[in-house]
């Protein structure tokens, strides 16, 4: 892509769960790209992080009481996401905790601060659990169900094509296909009538 459009500039990778694996991260990194890129549980997260807190499907750090940890800002320079308890209380001045067994003594409660290169595939920036992220992540919705369209609803995989030529000649009928949907001529009943 790079090659054919030197040009353009790729800020934010959406991808599914099949693409979690540390390389995109790695190369989003490098590149200066923010990666939304769904958890895929099945290939593994640690289940304790520095033994006192655990980390959820969502990358957010989870109290020993089982409590899920709110955000509390990104330290851009340590690089990493912090974290706070959320049994904490502000009344007026008095910041107390209402944890039933406190994670700790501290006057704000347990902080947790993750570094993001320690593991990006698990803390992101922002993180899985924010709204930021959800409503980025919303988006790809748009392009499966284009997908959805080309492949099923116009029978993209269906042609026997002998060559990739004609493969992409299928391809650009579909999408122009796509593009009159999307304009939403009128009926046919009513095209009669104006022509």
């Amino acid at each position: 892509m790079k090659r054919f459009l030197p040009e353009a500039v790729v800020t934010k990778f959406l991808l599914d769960s099949a693409h979690d694996a540390m390389p995109y991260y790695e190369y989003c990194r490098d590149q200066g790209i923010v990666p939304f890129i769904d958890l895929n549980v099945g290939r593994g997260r640690p289940p304790v992080y520095k033994d006192d807190f655990t980390i959820n499907n969502d990358g957010v750090p989870v109290c020993r009481e089982g409590h899920v940890m709110r955000r509390d800002g990104t330290e851009s320079a340590k690089g990493g996401t912090k974290f706070k308890c959320p049994k904490i209380s502000f009344a007026g001045c008095n910041v107390t905790c209402t944890c039933v067994n406190p994670c700790s003594t501290a006057k704000y409660g347990r902080t947790v601060h993750l570094v993001l290169k320690d593991n990006p595939r698990l803390f992101n920036d922002p993180p899985r659990s924010s709204k930021e992220w959800k409503l980025e992540y919303n988006a790809r919705t748009s392009a499966e169900r284009c997908n959805k369209c080309e492949k099923v609803d116009y029978k993209l995989e269906d042609g026997r094509y002998h060559s990739s030529k004609m493969w992409y000649c299928r391809l650009f009928a579909i999408m122009m296909c796509q593009h009159l949907d999307a304009w939403d001529l009128p009926k046919m009943p009513h095209l009669k009538d104006v022509l």
